[in-house]
């Protein structure tokens, strides 16, 4: 038989040209330059990853004319014999057919003789996790402490099931399987070599498809050639190895996505006329998903993969739920499991897709829909909000900015009327606003007589100049009730300036939010019962004819319960919208009853966001930590905490959070609050 397989003709000669062992290759060639050759080697390892074409260029090298060297020459008589297996010194044993004590024991007796040509005699056993359990104990001793003329070389793809005192005896070495870029290459230098012609997508889809395994993408180079000797497409890979195409993938994907098992089962049974098995479709599908999960959660972007670069996968990843997708994979999960024991896999598949695209109301499918519309409602609302509460806020300060600066024109007119007798009174306003308050000092100074000045004033001119600030001034004569006029005018809009100023920068929360409930809590802390309420702190009940009670209960499950002194505790939550409405006077006493209708205690709380108390807790353990017994904390201070102290019952009912009223309007007892 003249022709040899490609991954024969291929296999690797020495260490340099092995594929993605590297940390492998570079321990043994340091260990041949030096001459440290271990008695015993125990290679372990996907198939197809050169662990047996390891070993022969381990026995070249260490038989070589030229050894000590680190790499095998191939042209002296040893290497060529060892390569062509003419030299019987390395003998090549499969356990899996040769596993019992007989063999082992024969092999046992024959170690003692001397090698006929070479300096070492070799001993590659394959698959030696094949060897019974007596055969291991035959090889123990020998392996232990083998004559100096020969070296064991075990191989294995199931460490596992060799027993721990063969491993204990041998220099172990973990091979990878070895990279999709690492496989590409070594085919492309085969192709070349070849002169085989095959597109870019197929050399990608053979190396995934190999899973790691050299050897098994060769193979498979080797046949889709003789399938086509042409131009090698994907399609021909894909027949070939029986996958499902990526656009076939897609478009189930799309209509399982979709609720459209009509369609599903459809292109199901497309495949299965063109010979894909239901096992391998259903692999395919559950690795799809899998990616999906993998692009949209990591945004992960492999040159390697086809899918990744495929614009409609990436718009299924980026629109497809976590939930929804870790749905479908459990169940093709399960499928896979049930098709591996039946004798009519393709009812099961069919199965699976009725289930996935079921759009009955109480349908896990229909189910899970519903919550990813519920959530994307929701986040909505929220961005709808956060803009609006930008949009008022930049309003506001332009409210606060366009008085300040009319009070200025105002001022500058009033300055800019010329005094009608020799000595007139000239308002000089001075004003400062700051958090604390306001001061408004109206100086009167005589203005000094302006020489040439014409004492005769226009009147007409004098109203068109006021016209431009201020209307309400026409009559000049009156220049005294002008003037305290015009001064009440704008005390009342500073004070009201003012008010602004202070419900946007001055927000005092310390009535609400007192530091004073949080030192007493840490500095009393009681770890066993924070630890017992954690565990409790789930489904809490409603208080019986309390409208809120349900809302306030789902509110107070997102919470978590960070400290505890028994009567007192703190809560952190994700948003400060939650926490001020926790702590409305009214809300607060409802959630107490809550609490001690849960634990049949009275407890306070104070609710905080979590990164305010992670702030906290710092600044308490630095204080702990430089031995303060009673430790005082600084200030609490957040911008989105108000002061809620003050709310009264009719306005803390409408204190609730506008986005979740919403969405409780909207779907009724269905929605549940959570972080």
């Amino acid at each position: 038989m003249s022709y040899k397989a490609l991954y024969r003709i291929y296999r690797p000669k020495d260490f340099n040209e092995v594929a993605g062992q590297r940390h492998i290759t570079q321990t043994l060639k340091n260990a041949l330059a030096n001459d440290k050759v271990a008695h015993a080697y125990l290679f372990s390892g996907p198939r197809g990853t050169g662990k047996t074409s390891i070993a022969k260029i381990l026995a070249k090298a260490i038989n070589c004319v030229d050894a000590p060297t680190e790499n095998p020459c191939n042209v002296c008589e040893n290497c060529l014999g060892i390569q062509d297996g003419s030299i019987s010194d390395v003998i090549e044993i499969d356990a899996a057919s040769n596993n019992g004590v007989d063999e082992i024991r024969e092999l046992r007796d024959k170690v003692k003789y001397l090698p006929g040509y070479v300096k070492y005699k070799v001993y590659i056993i394959d698959e030696v996790h094949m060897l019974s359990q007596g055969a291991f104990n035959a090889l123990l001793k020998t392996l232990e402490e083998p004559p100096a003329h020969v070296i064991f070389i075990l191989c294995t793809t199931e460490l596992q099931k060799v027993i721990p005192t063969i491993q204990s005896r041998c220099q172990r070495f973990d091979f990878k399987a070895i990279s999709t870029t690492d496989i590409i290459g070594k085919l492309n230098e085969i192709i070349k070599q070849e002169k085989i012609e095959i597109e870019e997508d197929a050399i990608k889809q053979i190396a995934t498809y190999a899973e790691g395994g050299l050897r098994d993408a060769i193979s498979l180079l080797d046949q889709v050639y003789s399938f086509n000797p042409g131009t090698i497409t994907l399609e021909d890979v894909n027949q070939i190895c029986g996958a499902v195409s990526m656009d076939t993938q897609i478009d189930l994907a799309k209509a399982l996505i979709a609720f459209d098992s009509t369609k599903a089962i459809s292109l199901l049974n497309d495949l299965i006329a063109q010979g894909k098995e239901v096992k391998k479709i259903t692999l395919n599908l559950i690795e799809f998903f899998r990616d999906t999960l993998m692009y949209s959660n990591l945004k992960k972007v492999d040159n390697t993969s086809l899918l990744f670069n495929n614009e409609e996968f990436k718009k299924i990843a980026n629109t497809l739920s976590n939930r929804k997708a870790f749905y479908i994979i459990d169940v093709l999960n399960k499928t896979l499991n049930d098709i591996n024991w039946s004798n009519n896999p393709k009812i099961h598949l069919e199965l699976a897709f009725l289930k996935i695209s079921d759009s009955e109301d109480n349908s896990n499918s229909n189910v899970l829909a519903a919550v990813d519309e519920i959530e994307k409602r929701l986040l909505d609302l929220e961005s709808f909000v956060e803009k609006a509460e930008a949009v008022d806020k930049e309003e506001k300060k332009e409210i606060i900015q366009s008085i300040i600066d009319n009070k200025n024109i105002e001022q500058k007119a009033v300055s800019s009327i010329p005094p009608k007798n020799e000595e007139k009174i000239k308002p000089n306003i001075e004003i400062s606003i700051d958090e604390e308050k306001i001061e408004v000092d109206a100086k009167f100074e005589e203005a000094p007589k302006t020489e040439g000045f014409n004492d005769e004033i226009n009147k007409e001119e004098v109203n068109d100049l006021f016209s431009e600030t201020d209307e309400a001034l026409v009559e000049i004569e009156e220049d005294e009730v002008i003037e305290e006029i015009q001064e009440e005018q704008i005390d009342e809009e500073i004070v009201h300036s003012s008010e602004i100023i202070k419900e946007e920068l001055c927000d005092d929360i310390s009535n609400t939010y007192d530091i004073k409930f949080v030192e007493e809590v840490l500095n009393n802390g009681d770890k066993k019962d924070k630890g017992y309420l954690v565990n409790l702190w789930s489904n809490f009940p409603s208080i019986d004819g309390e409208e809120d009670s349900n809302y306030l209960a789902s509110l107070l499950e997102t919470g978590t319960v960070v400290a505890s002194s028994q009567d007192k505790i703190i809560i952190t939550f994700s948003s400060t919208t939650i926490c001020n409405t926790m702590m409305i006077p009214k809300n607060k006493e409802l959630v107490m009853k809550i609490i001690n209708k849960k634990t049949n205690r009275i407890i306070n709380y104070m609710a905080l966001p979590s990164n305010v108390f992670s702030e906290i807790s710092s600044e308490f353990l630095d204080r702990y930590r430089m031995g303060d017994k009673y430790i005082k904390l600084s200030k609490i201070v957040c911008d989105g905490l108000k002061d809620v102290s003050k709310i009264s019952n009719d306005e803390s009912s409408d204190a609730k959070p506008r986005i979740v009223q919403d969405a409780i309007d909207l779907f009724g007892d269905k929605v549940k609050v959570k972080e």
